[in-house]
């Protein structure tokens, strides 16, 4: 362990919480674990993670700015063959990534992209406020802790068995919250 994985998931786990709670604040500990997470991603030669970080910075900051504070960010569904497209979209994405990655000395290629892939799906859709967002982190979450373990990133694991369990937690409250502003619409 590390001093900057440790802060990595400090922060990661802020911005786990404030989002479950769809707090906009959250985006901006998000970026800062992201930014963090960048060199002990490289570090480790999962250099798709770390590209992967960097995306969530940038996502982080677009997500921040769309939940503007002055704006009342209503929570919504995508319609269930729009995720047929994801999903399939997403395979093929990762297929060719890992295939691409398997050139390099990157570790673990094929699950490193389709973690990444799914990451930056899941992140889209977080910043749009659409609920299954955390779904796509429930399996995100358990292939990173494999990914992890496996790279011996002991607390870097232990986060995402915290975002595994988030990602449930992130669901039933947003889940509460669209009953709550259908209450109110």
């Amino acid at each position: 362990m590390t001093v900057l994985e440790f802060l990595a998931a400090f922060f990661g786990i802020l911005y786990l919480g404030l989002i479950s709670f769809h707090k906009r604040i959250g985006w901006v500990f998000g970026c800062v674990s992201s930014g963090i997470y960048i060199f002990v991603c490289w570090q480790q030669a999962l250099f798709i993670q770390a590209v992967l970080q960097f995306f969530y910075v940038i996502l982080g900051v677009f997500g921040y700015v769309h939940w503007n504070e002055n704006i009342k960010i209503l929570i919504e569904r995508v319609p269930q063959k729009s995720h047929v497209i994801f999903i399939v979209l997403g395979f093929i994405l990762s297929l060719f990534l890992g295939k691409l990655m398997s050139m390099t000395n990157q570790e673990l290629p094929y699950l490193d992209a389709t973690i990444s892939i799914f990451s930056i799906l899941a992140t889209i859709l977080a910043t749009k406020s659409i609920i299954e967002n955390w779904i796509y982190w429930v399996l995100c979450n358990i292939l990173s802790i494999i990914l992890f373990s496996i790279q011996g990133l002991e607390v870097t694991t232990f986060l995402y068995i915290i975002y595994l369990i988030g990602s449930i937690f992130g669901y039933n409250n947003w889940r509460k919250l669209i009953i709550a502003q259908s209450k109110i619409n």
